[in-house]
């Protein structure tokens, strides 16, 4: 009996101890897992890696899209050779994409020295002459329809050596011309112009070219019809306390290259 309650007492004492738990050793396949685990996580990162550099790539190309339309197809701002093509009639010289503005502050004062102005000299002339006289321009017979003038034929061609094209000059050279002979016309008892052809003719065609000059002047003043504002400037010495000031600001097509395209596109009929 008493060798029966001491067993009894002994697995009792086992079973009330602590169970203890040993470290079990990695093997080698346990380090095959893990290092599986590694590789993986590191070609996750990859993917992620090259995706995120995959889309900065499609954003940045469709920025650059857009970039690219808008400058194509967005708004944008005629150019000075554009707009003269759509306010002017055909011009070859507008055409040839030479045509050149410029800016500059007007100095036109009452009493305003200039080489054009004042009692006739020879500089005077000189220098009128220099501005309107120039040789004849040529351009092409496919032109004539953008003028009006039709059928070509009817109108005269350079000589053959020039390109047979068609002739003609620029209306500034004319409209020129005839502010010169209408001022040459007031001094025409003060100055001796038996060299102006105009001046030869009966004195009813003198005055009838004289009044067609009025009208050339007239209608491209009219024409043009510029609208810059002249403004009045305080003046203390005028009854009103202040007078016109006509030193305004102008763009103005360069007139010097409008002369040198002429001279470069001259054509003679012989």
């Amino acid at each position: 009996m008493s060798f029966l309650m001491d067993m009894f007492n002994a697995r009792a004492a086992r079973r009330s101890e602590p169970i203890k738990y040993d470290r079990v050793k990695e093997d080698e396949n346990d380090g095959s897992v893990s290092g599986s685990i590694d590789i993986l996580s590191e070609r996750s990162s990859l993917t992620r890696s090259l995706l995120v550099h995959r889309l900065l790539l499609v954003f940045q190309a469709l920025a650059m899209g857009i970039l690219a339309a808008y400058v194509v197809f967005g708004p944008r701002h005629p150019s000075d050779v554009a707009c003269a093509q759509q306010l002017s009639p055909y011009s070859p010289y507008i055409e040839s994409g030479d045509l050149e503005y410029v800016e500059f502050q007007a100095q036109n004062h009452l009493m305003q020295p200039s080489p054009y102005r004042g009692h006739p000299t020879r500089e005077v002339e000189e220098a009128w002459l220099k501005l309107w006289r120039l040789p004849t321009i040529h351009f092409a017979e496919e032109k004539m329809v953008a003028l009006n003038k039709t059928p070509a034929d009817l109108y005269a061609k350079v000589a053959p050596k020039y390109g047979g094209d068609m002739m003609g000059f620029f209306d500034v050279f004319h409209q020129l011309h005839c502010l010169s002979l209408v001022r040459q016309y007031t001094y025409r008892n003060d100055y001796d112009y038996s060299n102006v052809t105009a001046f030869r003719a009966p004195e009813e065609v003198v005055r009838g070219h004289i009044d067609h000059c009025i009208e050339t002047i007239r209608k491209a003043i009219m024409c043009t019809g510029d609208v810059t504002p002249v403004v009045f400037r305080k003046d203390d010495g005028r009854a009103e306390g202040f007078k016109s000031d006509f030193n305004i600001q102008r763009k103005c097509r360069n007139f010097t290259k409008i002369q040198e395209w002429a001279f470069e596109h001259r054509g003679y009929a012989q």
